[in-house]
C-alpha cells in the first residue's frame, strides 16, 4: 500500500512541476500558508506544542520564500510594500509561536488570504 504522505507529496510536485505561470505559484505558496497558519491555530487549540511548532515553521519558510523572490527591479514600490508586510509577518509569526497566541495566527492568515485575493486578481486578468 502506498503511503498516503508519499503521494500527496507526489501530486503535489507533479502540481509545481505542471505550473509554469508564476503568479499560479505565489498563488500556491499562499494556500500552503494558510493551510499550515490553520493547523498551527488547530494545535495551539489543542494544546499540541509538535503541531503548533512544525506548521509555524513551515507557514514561516514559505513567507521568507516569498519575500526572498520579490523583485525590486520589476515590482518597485509594491515589492518594497510586501517585503514589509512580509517582515511583519515573520515578526508576528514568531510572537504567535512564543505567546500561544492562535488568534494572532488566524490575524496572519486572513492577511495572507487578502494577498492571495489580489494575485488571483491578477491571474484573472493576465497581466
Amino acid at each position: 500500500m502506498i503511503n498516503r504522505a508519499y503521494a500527496l507529496n507526489s501530486y503535489t510536485q507533479q502540481k509545481v512541476a505542471g505550473t509554469t505561470n508564476p503568479v499560479d505559484l505565489v498563488i500556491m505558496l499562499y494556500d500552503g500558508a494558510i493551510e499550515f497558519l490553520d493547523k498551527a491555530a488547530t494545535g495551539i487549540k489543542m494544546n499540541n506544542l509538535q503541531i503548533k511548532l512544525k506548521y509555524i515553521a513551515k507557514a514561516l519558510a514559505i513567507v521568507q520564500e516569498l519575500d526572498g523572490a520579490l523583485n525590486f527591479e520589476a515590482g518597485g514600490e509594491v515589492a518594497v510594500n510586501l517585503r514589509n508586510l512580509y517582515s511583519f509577518i515573520m515578526v508576528e509569526l514568531v510572537k504567535a509561536n512564543l505567546e500561544y497566541d492562535a488568534d494572532k495566527l488566524i490575524r496572519i492568515s486572513d492577511m495572507l488570504k487578502n494577498l492571495r485575493g489580489g494575485w488571483v486578481q491578477i491571474r484573472n486578468t493576465g497581466q
